[in-house]
């Protein structure tokens, strides 16, 4: 009887034995699906990331803070829904400098405030603005085209845009930018020198041709309504830029701020957290143009 038992219980143990180890398999293979589906997942994660950013003016950081260029367009020419929401795109033309962009950069950073810099090709290409190029995009910052030479007789001869020379100066400041920051990189966003509302201003007959031609690239060229004056001439001090972008952005919903970058304006540097704070104060979302 005893050895029935002993070879009774030992069968039990035996069968238990594989029991575990069958269990034990089954919760390896379990974790090992879990961990190839997690795997997976990422994976996809990063693909779809790299696809987003394809073709993009801006790093993933920066895209939580961006606005489709053409909804700014529409912003701009009071044909977007009023939401009762308080929205401003702080914008800086003709940079980098290695001057003033730093400091405008370092105040953005200190604020934890996103812009958009229309760059110059010509100033892009300068050996010393690389890094400024690197910085601008790597915190999160948009990029703009702003042409390749700034050159108003050159785009405008005859007070009328030259389009094939304007898309030349377009394409080639693209492609000094692309040599910073890689293929992956391109700007649907651009702003003429001296404003599309010159060449209305102007009644420039190349504008039909002008419009055809950006909605066949699928970009478009922002303006402003709002500005602080650092390029209108007269030398301001950092206060009267201050009070100017308080008086052009007071009273607007959307606001789309100029401002400049570009060596010799110190005072805009300056200027920058006073505005900053005086937007916060206003209750306005800062965002970026994609």
């Amino acid at each position: 009887l005893v050895s029935v038992l002993v070879i009774g219980l030992g069968g039990i143990l035996v069968t238990q034995s594989f029991l575990n180890r069958d269990k034990n398999k089954e919760n390896v293979t379990v974790q090992a699906s879990k961990e190839e589906d997690e795997k997976l997942k990422e994976e996809q994660k990063i693909e779809a990331e790299k696809e987003l950013l394809k073709n993009s003016n801006m790093n993933k950081d920066g895209l939580q803070y961006a606005v489709d260029v053409h909804d700014v367009r529409k912003m701009l020419d009071g044909q977007a829904e009023k939401d009762g929401k308080k929205m401003v795109f702080l914008t800086f033309d003709d940079g980098p400098s290695t001057t003033v962009t730093p400091k405008i950069l370092d105040t953005l950073k200190q604020y934890n405030v996103k812009a958009t810099f229309f760059l110059v090709g010509n100033a892009v290409d300068n050996e010393k603005h690389k890094d400024l190029v690197n910085r601008i995009y790597d915190e999160g910052h948009a990029i703009g085209n702003h042409s390749y030479t700034h050159d108003y007789k050159k785009i405008y001869p005859g007070n009328s845009v030259n389009i094939e020379s304007f898309f030349q100066e377009i394409n080639q400041t693209n492609a000094s930018i692309k040599k910073i920051l890689g293929d992956d990189f391109n700007t649907r966003v651009i702003r003429m020198p001296g404003g599309y509302m010159s060449r209305k201003h102007y009644k420039d007959p190349s504008l039909p041709a002008l419009d055809a031609k950006l909605s066949e690239l699928d970009m478009d060229s922002i303006d402003w309504n709002a500005l602080s004056g650092d390029a209108e001439g007269k030398k301001r001090t950092p206060q009267e830029l201050v009070e100017r972008v308080k008086k052009t952005v007071t009273g607007q919903e959307k606001a789309v701020i100029l401002m400049h970058d570009t060596y010799g304006k110190g005072t805009t540097a300056e200027a920058l957290p006073q505005v900053i704070e005086w937007l916060q104060s206003e209750g306005y979302e800062f965002k970026t143009i994609k």
